[in-house]
C-alpha cells in the first residue's frame, strides 16, 4: 500500500510537473527602425606653409610649394540612386600670392563609395568640386582614411612674384548633395 501511494504520489508530482514545463505566454512588439540622412564633414588639420623656392638651376622657374599630409574625412548616408559631393573654395577677399595659383586635388582613398576625385582645380572664392559621386560610406578617422587634400603653390606669372610676399587663405570643404 506505501508502495502505491509513492508510486501515485510520484505520479501526480510528475504530471504537474510536465504541465509547468508545458505552460507557456507569448508577448509580441512592434520595432521601428529608421537610418537618417548623415552628413558629417572634417578635415585632419592644416597644410604646413607653401613656399616658392629658388630652382635646382639658374634659368629655370622657381619650384613651386606643395602639401600632401592632410585629409577630408567624412560620414554619409544617401538615399538610393542619390550621392554627395565635396566642394572647395576659399572665402570672399583672399589670394594667392602675386604670379601664383592654389590649386588642389583631393583623391578618396577607401573604395567608390567614398567618391571620385574630380582632378585638380585652382582655389578662388566659386565652390568647385573636388570629390563627386559619394555614397553611403564611413571613411575612418585614422591618419591616412578619407580623401587625400594634395595643395600645391603654383607659379603661374615668374613676372609678378614678389620676395617675401605672404598670404593666407581659408579654403572652405562643404559636403553637400550633388545636384
Amino acid at each position: 500500500m506505501k508502495a502505491r501511494k509513492a508510486i501515485l504520489s510520484g505520479a501526480v508530482i510528475g504530471l504537474g510537473l510536465v504541465g509547468l514545463m508545458f505552460a507557456a505566454a507569448t508577448a509580441t512588439q512592434t520595432v521601428t527602425m529608421q537610418v537618417n540622412a548623415i552628413c558629417v564633414l572634417a578635415v585632419t588639420g592644416n597644410p604646413s606653409t607653401l613656399t616658392v623656392t629658388a630652382p635646382a638651376t639658374g634659368g629655370q622657374a622657381p619650384s613651386n610649394g606643395s602639401n600632401t599630409a592632410t585629409y577630408a574625412q567624412y560620414t554619409s548616408t544617401v538615399a538610393s540612386g542619390t550621392t554627395r559631393k565635396i566642394t572647395a573654395k576659399w572665402e570672399s577677399g583672399d589670394a594667392a600670392p602675386a604670379g601664383c595659383a592654389l590649386k588642389l586635388t583631393a583623391t578618396p582613398s577607401g573604395g567608390t563609395n567614398q567618391g571620385t576625385s574630380a582632378g585638380q582645380i585652382t582655389v578662388t572664392s566659386t565652390a568647385q568640386d573636388v570629390v563627386t559621386t559619394i555614397r553611403s560610406c564611413v571613411t575612418g578617422t585614422g591618419g591616412s582614411n578619407g580623401a587625400q587634400l594634395s595643395y600645391s603653390l603654383e607659379v603661374s606669372d615668374a613676372t609678378a612674384l614678389v620676395a617675401s610676399e605672404s598670404k593666407s587663405a581659408t579654403v572652405s570643404l562643404t559636403l553637400t548633395d550633388a545636384a
